[in-house]
């Protein structure tokens, strides 16, 4: 059997490894169009902040580690297009220009995403910058150590955004935050989390241009100069633009079914409308079990575990059926350490979900450790059926693991009348007999002895 994989960061990666490791007998080939594989887009900000001092420690694989494993890795190679009746992938070398075609049994594609770089006037100027590989690092980091330039502004206010902006000012620098939303990461938290590190973002002088649209960039001698928004103008002398990614799913249209969004459909062992070419990582839906539907879940932790079931499902025939993803995500910036799961409140608002939730407050560990914090928790639940879908978490003392049962929790089904029952154990170190996670399904039972 002969499997090319169109891809090679995340899922690619982990897709032609696996296939290797349970069948070395596959051929197996992989195109990429950069020069480097395997990079770790989620460690950018703490490049750039200094956090990581080598960068070659954002990479978990080299064509090198791949080639000594019998993959064929075909670096700065670009496909251009699919003949499903002849299974075959047209592909264009980007060193030489030459275009062939290349033959598979099974063909997996993992094309990732690519920046939205809207036709914004000035957005081509020089010092205006999307944040997405490890070239886009490299000039990210190379400002944010430039004296010469004390003004920057990030558009977009993601994860991507919110990061830079940490380590932009930890650097010293002026930093100006715009998004066209009225808070930041609105799509993973609800207000009462953003604005824990909007607060912290405000006491260390970060200009928050919130509820603003973009309309133009200015500059001089082909250098941007100012950001001009729907309410002002901002004075700048870099800018970061992240305000979202799409699909490179272009070559696809007509071959596989796509969403309205340029995703790629699949069913529940990774596979497309074309039962010889699986889709995965963020190029591909999965099934979100919260909202019990198929969508793209841009992930790096959702690219891999696609890639794993991809390749397992080539060589088992389709025996490794996906347990749904709840979108289980963290951050840490602006001293506070926030994760969340599933559906937010915000979110059940706007699809209008009947759902039930409790907002808690209470300390960590027992108030005689000298190492308590206070932590906040949200538990969102199903109203009719009880079953748990969406929870987030936010502390100056680290809890995000919490969202690893969570995040089973909302797989498996669990209501949040068996959450109290859930066995977790009990020690002042880490928390109370019964803790953050207990306390506020005891409360919705109308059970909880230990309210303040």
């Amino acid at each position: 059997m002969k499997v090319i994989v169109i891809g090679t960061n995340h899922a690619g990666t982990t897709a032609v490894r696996t296939l290797k490791r349970l069948q070395p007998e596959i051929e197996v080939t992989t195109y990429d169009r950069n020069d480097n594989i395997s990079f770790l887009g989620c460690g950018i900000a703490l490049w750039v902040k200094g956090e990581v001092k080598d960068p070659k420690g954002l990479f978990y694989a080299s064509p090198e580690i791949l080639q000594s494993e019998g993959i064929n890795v075909k670096m700065e190679h670009e496909w251009l297009s699919i003949d499903a009746s002849k299974k075959t992938v047209r592909v264009k070398n980007l060193k030489t220009g030459e275009e062939f075609d290349d033959n598979y049994d099974k063909l997996i594609i993992a094309a990732g995403t690519w920046p939205i770089f809207p036709p914004i006037e000035g957005i081509k100027l020089e010092g205006v910058q999307i944040c997405k590989n490890y070239h886009h690092a490299q000039a990210i980091k190379a400002a944010n150590n430039d004296p010469k330039i004390k003004k920057v502004a990030v558009i977009g206010a993601g994860y991507i955004g919110v990061e830079l902006v940490d380590a932009f000012t930890t650097a010293g620098k002026e930093v100006t935050l715009v998004d066209i939303a009225d808070r930041i990461m609105p799509i993973y938290y609800d207000h009462e989390f953003s604005s824990l590190v909007e607060n912290e973002m405000r006491n260390n002088k970060v200009n928050l241009a919130l509820g603003q649209k973009v309309v133009k960039f200015t500059g001089e001698n082909g250098k941007v100069k100012k950001v001009v928004t729907d309410k002002g103008e901002i004075d700048v002398d870099y800018v970061v633009f992240s305000v979202g990614v799409k699909p490179q799913t272009e070559p696809l249209k007509g071959v596989i079914d796509l969403d309205d969004r340029g995703s790629i459909k699949t069913n529940e062992y990774m596979q497309t409308s074309n039962s010889d070419i699986y889709a995965v990582g963020d190029c591909a839906q999965v099934y979100n079990a919260s909202l019990k539907k198929e969508m793209q879940i841009a992930l790096a932790t959702t690219a891999v575990r696609t890639g794993v079931m991809a390749a397992v499902n080539i060589v088992t025939g389709n025996k490794l059926e996906g347990p749904g993803f709840t979108g289980a995500n963290g951050i840490e910036v602006f001293g506070w350490k926030m994760a969340a799961v599933g559906v937010s409140k915000a979110q059940a608002d706007l699809l209008k979900l009947d759902v039930e939730e409790i907002l808690f407050k209470d300390s960590d560990r027992p108030e005689f450790m000298s190492s308590y914090k206070d932590v906040t928790i949200r538990i969102l639940w199903d109203k009719s059926t009880r079953r748990i879908m969406g929870a987030q978490v936010a502390s100056q003392n680290n809890h995000t693991e919490v969202m690893y049962m969570f995040a089973l929790a909302v797989q498996k089904g669990l209501t949040i009348d068996e959450l109290p029952l859930v066995d977790i154990f009990f020690l002042p170190h880490f928390n109370k007999p019964y803790n953050f996670i207990t306390l506020p399904a005891l409360e919705v039972l109308g059970l909880n002895y230990f309210k303040k």
